[in-house]
C-alpha cells in the first residue's frame, strides 16, 4: 500500500469516526428524550430493566465464548464487575429514568455535561490524581453552572437548598456514572470491550430483578404497543448496542480524551429533540447554566505545555 494510499485510508477511517461518534452522542441526547416520553406508558425501572435484557440477549450469541474462555479470571474479579456493573447498568440509566419523571429531558441532559467535574473529584482519593491548575479553575466556574440549572436559576432556591427532586435524582445518576468510570481506570480487569458489557449488562439486570419485581407488584407492567415498542427499539438498539459500538470506533481512532469531547453535544441533542417532541422550551437559566458548563469544561480540559 502507497503511502498516498495510506493516508487516504486513515483520513477516510476519522471521518468515519467523527461521523460515528456525533451518532453516539446523538443517540445518547435522545436517551433523555425516550425516557420521558416513556412517562405513563412505561415505569421507569421496568424501561430501565427491559432495555438491558434485550440489549444482554443480543450480545449474548456474539460474545458467549470469549466470556466462558474467561470465566476463571472472571470469577475471581467477581467483586469489581459487580461493582461496575451496579454503578453503570443497574445505577445509572435507572436513575435517569426515574429523573425525568419529575423533570425536563433538557435539564437531565446539561446535569448528564457535568460529568468531567465529579469525575475529577472522586479521581483524588480513589486514583491519587489531583487536578491541574486549569482542572481546578474550570471547576470553580462550571459547578454554579450546575447549581443554576438545580436551582431553576432562583437563588433563594439555593439558599434554602430547594431542588427539584427530578433534578437531584439526575445529579445522583451522573454521581454514579463518575464513580464508574474512576473505577473502571482503577481496576485491572480479565476483559475489555464486548464481553465485558456482556458481563456488566447481564449482572445489572440481575441486580435490578428485585427492583421491578418490587415495581411491578404496585405499579403492574406495561402494555405492549406500537409505541412502547418503538421507544424499547430506540434505547436498545441506538442508544445502547450501536452507540457503543461507534463509541468504541471513535476511541480508537481519535483517543479517549478528543472522543469525550463530543459528549458535549448532548444537550444540543436533546434539546433539538426535546422541544418539538415534548413541547419543552428552553429558559435562561437553561442558557446561562449551560454557558457556565461549557467554559468550565473548556478551560478543564486545555492542555498544559
Amino acid at each position: 500500500m502507497s503511502t498516498e494510499t495510506t493516508g487516504t485510508f486513515f483520513r477516510q477511517k476519522k471521518t468515519v469516526a467523527i461521523i460515528g461518534l456525533v451518532l453516539t452522542v446523538m443517540f445518547w441526547g435522545g436517551n433523555s428524550v425516550a425516557g420521558r416520553l416513556s412517562v405513563g406508558d412505561i415505569p421507569p425501572i421496568a424501561f430501565s430493566f427491559w432495555r438491558w435484557l434485550l440489549a444482554f440477549l443480543i450480545l449474548l450469541p456474539f460474545t458467549w465464548k470469549r466470556v466462558l474462555q474467561k470465566r476463571t479470571a472472571i470469577a475471581q474479579s467477581w467483586k469489581e464487575i459487580l461493582a461496575l456493573s451496579i454503578l453503570s447498568i443497574s445505577c445509572f440509566n435507572t436513575l435517569l429514568y426515574l429523573s425525568v419523571q419529575s423533570t425536563q429531558a433538557v435539564n437531565v441532559a446539561l446535569l448528564q455535561v457535568s460529568l468531567p467535574i465529579f469525575t475529577m473529584i472522586i479521581a483524588v482519593p480513589l486514583l491519587k490524581q489531583l487536578p491541574t491548575r486549569f482542572q481546578i479553575i474550570g471547576m470553580a466556574i462550571a459547578a454554579p453552572g450546575v447549581l443554576v440549572i438545580l436551582s431553576k436559576g432562583q437563588w433563594q432556591n439555593i439558599i434554602g437548598m430547594n431542588f427539584g427532586q427530578g433534578d437531584l435524582i439526575m445529579l445522583t445518576a451522573v454521581i454514579c456514572w463518575a464513580f464508574y468510570t474512576v473505577l473502571l481506570k482503577r481496576f485491572t480487569l480479565p476483559v475489555s470491550g464486548a464481553p465485558l458489557l456482556t458481563i456488566c449488562v447481564g449482572t445489572g439486570v440481575f441486580c435490578l430483578l428485585p427492583f421491578y419485581l418490587w415495581e411491578l407488584s404496585v405499579k403492574g407492567g406495561f402494555e405492549v404497543t406500537t409505541g412502547t415498542s418503538f421507544l424499547l427499539a430506540y434505547v436498545v438498539i441506538f442508544a445502547s448496542l450501536v452507540a457503543y459500538i461507534f463509541w468504541n470506533l471513535g476511541v480508537q481512532v481519535l483517543g479517549a480524551s478528543n472522543a469525550a469531547l463530543f459528549n458535549f453535544l448532548i444537550p444540543v441533542f436533546s434539546a433539538s429533540f426535546a422541544i418539538p417532541l415534548l413541547g419543552e422550551s428552553l429558559k435562561q437559566y437553561h442558557l446561562w447554566g449551560a454557558l457556565l458548563i461549557f467554559a468550565g469544561l473548556v478551560i478543564t480540559t486545555r492542555k498544559t505545555t
